[in-house]
């Protein structure tokens, strides 16, 4: 504590304003009102204007993505529709000229089904017109001469969309879609088109809610007009051309997605325009607003303000003469006034004495000690006599600095007192916080004459404070914010974020395989690692960085206000993390071993308040999983795909869940030949038949029902419907002897139920389950191995075989393939597709091939594509076969069909 005075004069009171200086200060204090509400209201003009302008931005982002991902559905929906017919044609080779009117039928039907194409056309490896949708096409019409068609003709292109093109025939324009039809070894066979008509994107825009003054436009990527909503005059029609000079060079640059003023070509109106490209294709979508009407509200709040800024500027002239007038009466009263206050004073310090609770000290007008009470003597420490005649400098505990001391006495000086929190010393010199009040006393003719300073001791408010304050915001093992802390910080970054535009990096932490630590050295050990963990990341860090513990191995760090170049902040937030990682992998001693750990981060940008806490957190947790995924130890930025591969993901789940429901799975057959290229067998593949997204991979699906727990019962289905079609060929000569082959997954096998969903479709069944196989993969016997050994004897007993399925790829194991009652090695396709190039593959699949034969099993190589790798495979003792050279997976009727020609 310390009441010393800095300066005080002693006729600080004495002196009395004149009239004049009272007019003349009343006066700059009216123009200086009136000026700082006129650039108050400027300011906020200017902010709701900046407001308006933002807000206006940000609609027509969202607007023009959803229109943008809108186009790309219409194109995805062709290029379903035209994979689907290149896959049959694939299959089934192009037609002769005795059937086009099936493919004719089945064109009409393709363009009735897929409502937004026009019309389909499939045309042969000259370019010359095969079959078309619509029956007044010419039989000799040919492309072969087009554009289009050498991108397909010369070279591997798959797939492309052209920009508006003039149809001569039809004096009309489309927009062509097309996709190149292969042989069934490859080479060029043709290509499908579909015919998509512009007014179909103008009928759907129409379908669009659009807010006054906004529009919806599509143009192609040479700036040909396509559609737009509202409708735009007469002049601008599909394919009529849009001059935008600083749209070219935009797009020159690469610029997918941007943002423009400019004065609308279509209806002359200035407009706030967001452009974006539609994915891939040669088309953009955008979207506009109508400024003039964008700021009809805000200028309706400027006008207003004004009128309420003029107002008040009369009424505060009016207030300031009034007050003006009332000065002199005012200066007759003051007297009365201060002498009036001067009493009371008088009565507060007479009423000090008696509150014992608190301390009590008076000085005169130099600051010398004149009286304490016993409560101060108690809470120094000082006795009353080793402190009268001194000055309370000796109180103080020097954590405050001379402009605190500086600010008190001129609040003393203005106002007659202070109060406030202060730190002061006893006795002993022990330091302790205290609530302090300083008041001045005046004589009646204004003289300062004493100061009364009034004391108590606040430790142990302090100390509880400090407690609560500690346990609600911190981790009590590390001391690190805790997660109440954390969101607290990251809700005001955001709004710091919002106010001056400066990115923030969120990163999360994760210890990888921390509960081994836990369950070999105990709780203890791992508790003192997560203390070491927080030490070390925090010596890391910025005292401005937060880093917090979310709970068990997870940490979190939020850094603030770094940069407001997007680019600079995210190569500083890896430099960070890799000094993170590299902090993290030093070795740790504990109970007396040495530790090594690892740990995986994700990172988010906080570059936008569009977002809130929560997606955030949800942002850095996606990347946290994405790191951890991709083999721990490492990290990972978030990036809007895994956001968007979540919502599919998602998606995906549900529909999975209807496909078995819907009857939307199929059973695919891929043919298995010996040396001499005849069938011997099949393997049965699943198939998905999507309503929306048509025949979906099996790699997309098949994880998704083993981690729904679903693979069950879609396994105990797919069983079922082979064994059924194996019966089926049993009642056929030429089909009896086929074998098919079924994939059954390690968590099927490990069901308890497993043997029972079996038998029950053997039992429905009914099929010769001499010619069924089963094709089972490493990763069964790596856990239960005994317990796998009983089930497939259980199966052998019913004349089942059984085919250990990509061999070599995973937990290869010599005595388990000795124990374990297998028929075959199927020798994996990565290996097979090698065999010429590696040495290191050769070998492999030559060793297997000699282990086969010295178990007594049976081999096939998958994968086989061209003749040099099965005349490799026969030359070293493989004699059967299965790959894309002998057949594609097809359905059981083709497989027939396959079978009766040869």
């Amino acid at each position: 504590m310390s009441v010393t005075p800095n300066d005080v004069s002693d006729n600080t009171l004495k002196a009395t304003p004149t009239y004049r200086r009272q007019r003349r200060n009343v006066v700059a204090a009216y123009l200086s009102a009136l000026f700082v509400m006129t650039f108050l209201f400027a300011w906020l003009l200017n902010a709701q204007y900046r407001q308006e302008i933002k807000a206006a931005e940000s609609r027509i982002a969202a607007r023009a993505n959803v229109v943008t991902e809108w186009a790309i559905g219409v194109f995805a929906q062709s290029g379903q529709a035209l994979f689907g017919l290149t896959e049959i044609l694939a299959l089934q080779g192009m037609p002769t000229s005795d059937n086009t009117q099936v493919l004719r039928r089945s064109l009409e039907n393709l363009t009735a089904y897929v409502s937004m194409i026009d019309e389909v056309a499939v045309f042969d490896a000259e370019g010359g017109l095969i079959a078309s949708s619509r029956a007044d096409r010419p039989a000799g019409m040919t492309i072969g001469e087009s554009r289009f068609f050498k991108v397909f003709q010369h070279s591997q292109r798959q797939e492309q969309i052209t920009p508006l093109y003039w149809s001569q025939s039809d004096q009309r324009f489309y927009l062509y879609h097309g996709r190149r039809v292969n042989t069934f070894t490859g080479d060029f066979a043709g290509v499908t088109v579909s015919s998509i008509l512009p007014e179909l994107f103008a009928d759907s825009l129409e379908q669009m809610s659009v807010y006054d003054g906004e529009s919806i436009a599509l143009v192609d990527s040479g700036l040909k007009f396509i559609a737009r909503y509202p409708l735009p005059g007469e002049q601008f029609t599909v394919g009529k051309q849009i001059e935008s000079t600083e749209t070219v060079q935009r797009l020159t640059s690469g610029e997918a997605t941007f943002a423009l003023t400019a004065v609308s070509p279509i209806d002359g109106r200035e407009r706030l325009f967001r452009i974006q490209r539609v994915g891939e294709y040669p088309m953009l979508a955008v979207v506009g607003i109508d400024l003039h009407e964008l700021l009809a509200a805000w200028r309706q709040r400027a006008l207003i303000l004004t009128l309420v800024m003029g107002v008040i500027a009369l009424i505060g002239a009016w207030g300031v003469r009034h007050y003006l007038n009332r000065l002199a009466l005012a200066h007759q009263l003051r007297q009365r006034i201060e002498e009036r206050e001067q009493a009371r004073a008088e009565a507060q310090i007479a009423a000090a004495a008696f509150q014992t609770h608190l301390g009590i000290l008076i000085t005169d007008a130099r600051g010398s000690i004149l009286k304490v009470n016993e409560t101060f003597t108690r809470i120094t420490g000082y006795s009353e006599t080793e402190i009268i005649g001194k000055n309370p400098r000796m109180f103080s505990a020097g954590l405050q600095n001379a402009t605190f001391y500086r600010r008190l006495w001129k609040s003393v000086s203005r106002t007659g007192n202070w109060e406030g929190e202060i730190w002061s010393q006893r006795k002993n010199g022990e330091l302790f916080p205290e609530w302090l009040t300083i008041s001045a006393v005046h004589s009646a003719e204004g003289a300062l004459t004493h100061y009364v300073a009034t004391m108590s001791d606040i430790s142990e408010r302090k100390a509880a404070e400090q407690e609560i304050h500690q346990l609600a915001f911190y981790d009590p093992l590390t001391g690190l914010a805790n997660r109440r802390l954390f969101m607290d910080r990251m809700d005001a970054a955001l709004k710091e974020l919002h106010r001056h535009q400066r990115f923030g990096v969120l990163l999360f932490i994760d210890i990888d395989n921390f509960k081994q630590i836990n369950d070999t050295l105990g709780h203890y050990t791992g508790d003192q690692l997560l203390q070491s963990v927080a030490r070390r990341m925090g010596q890391m860090l910025r005292d401005t960085d937060t880093l917090a513990r979310l709970g068990g191995d997870e940490f979190a760090v939020l850094i603030e206000g770094i940069d407001s170049n997007y680019a600079q902040t995210t190569r500083l937030a890896e430099r960070i993390a890799h000094k993170l990682l590299a902090a993290l992998n030093e070795p740790i001693t504990l109970a007396k071993e040495s530790v090594i750990v690892t740990g995986s981060i994700g990172i988010a940008m906080m570059a936008s308040n569009e977002y809130s806490v929560d997606d955030y957190l949800q942002q850095v947790d996606m990347a946290l999983f994405e790191a951890k995924s991709s083999g721990r130890h490492s990290l990972c930025f978030f990036n809007p795909s895994m956001q968007a591969a979540l919502l599919a993901h998602v998606k995906l789940e549900s529909d999975l869940r209807q496909a078995q429901t819907n009857k939307q799975w199929q059973l695919y057959y891929q043919p298995q030949v010996d040396r001499h290229g005849t069938i011997t067998g099949v393997e049965a593949l699943l198939r998905w038949q999507h309503p929306e997204r048509g025949i979906v991979s099996p790699g997309e699906f098949i994880p998704l029902l083993e981690s729904m727990e679903l693979i069950n019962e879609v396994g105990e289905w797919v069983l079922e419907n082979a064994c059924l079609q194996l019966a089926h060929w049993a009642q056929h000569p030429r089909l009896s002897q086929l074998t098919i082959s079924v994939n059954i997954s390690p968590l099927q096998f490990r069901d308890e139920d497993f043997l029972l969903r079996v038998e029950r479709a053997f039992a429905r069944a009914q099929a010769p389950l001499c010619q069924l196989k089963l094709e089972v993969t490493e990763s069964l016997f790596v856990e239960a191995r005994d317990d796998a050994r009983d089930k497939m004897l259980a199966l052998k007993a019913h004349g089942i075989r059984f085919s250990l399925d990509d061999f070599g790829t995973g937990y290869s194991s010599l005595a388990y393939l000795a124990q374990l009652p297998l028929d075959q090695l199927k020798i994996d396709q990565s290996f097979v597709q090698q065999v010429l190039e590696s040495q290191a593959n050769a070998a492999i699949v030559e060793s297997t091939i000699v282990l086969a034969e010295s178990l007594n099993l049976e081999v096939i190589a998958e994968g086989v594509e061209t003749e040099a790798q099965q005349a490799w495979l026969l030359a070293h003792d493989c004699h059967a076969y299965q790959g894309y050279l002998f057949g594609r997976p097809a359905p059981a009727e083709e497989i027939e069909r396959l079978i009766a020609g040869h």
